[in-house]
């Protein structure tokens, strides 16, 4: 990876830095929009901070664009997920960074981004802000036990599938799904192959499912 040394960043730039295990870490400053992707032995261009090392970053992992309020990080549709602060991104999506920010990009890079600038609006509470849709019992009951595997899961470990929730709760798959069904709705959750991810992510960003909410339900459970 092509970097500076993190003590020659100039302090009134925005920069990022760069870590994998067992590797010192590098700097890249932000000037303009960045993209950063895995090496595939190409010459190097502008514009472009390739991921040596880690063949589970994909060609084009992130994108860094420097727009309205400030920079934004922008996750494209990759295998591995991009991650920020330990939630996956939908793909697509577009989300405001701060400083101390981190993105993982596969299993062993993990990029931060750092500004000395005014720091950005605290987007945790804003999001939180946003009117919570109303849950029955039920339907709280399969959101919490579709967000339970992320409790102690790594940054890929993605929610519970249909099977899985309908044993955990006792009922049939097709009750599983007609729940579902109505929470993707109230969530207004697109239709798509990661609708349980965004999902999940979504409950968890709003605080609609907390940590204490999945230890609670899980000490309900039978050990197994």
């Amino acid at each position: 990876m092509a970097g500076v040394s993190e003590a020659t960043v100039n302090q009134d730039e925005v920069w990022l830095v760069v870590r994998q295990a067992n590797a010192p870490s590098t700097t890249v400053a932000l000037v303009d929009e960045l993209t950063i992707g895995r090496d595939v032995g190409a010459a190097s261009i502008e514009g472009h901070l390739t991921v040596a090392g880690d063949p589970s970053v994909s060609r084009l992992h992130a994108i860094l664009l420097n727009k309205g309020p400030g920079w934004c990080v922008q996750a494209p549709q990759v295998t591995n997920g991009l991650f920020l602060n330990g939630a996956r991104m939908a793909d697509g999506a577009v989300q405001l960074l701060s400083d101390g920010d981190e993105m993982r990009l596969g299993e062993r890079t993990v990029v931060t981004f750092r500004s000395l600038r005014p720091s950005a609006p605290d987007r945790s509470r804003t999001r939180a802000a946003a009117v919570a849709p109303e849950l029955t019992a039920a339907e709280r009951r399969v959101l919490v036990c579709l967000c339970l595997p992320l409790i102690d899961g790594d940054a890929f470990t993605p929610p519970a599938d249909v099977a899985a929730m309908a044993a955990q709760l006792f009922v049939t798959e097709s009750a599983i799904k007609q729940h579902l069904g109505r929470i993707f709705d109230k969530f207004a959750i697109p239709d798509g192959r990661n609708r349980r991810v965004l999902l999940a992510n979504d409950a968890l960003q709003r605080g609609v499912v907390r940590r204490a909410d999945l230890e609670a339900f899980r000490a309900t459970r039978p050990t197994q």
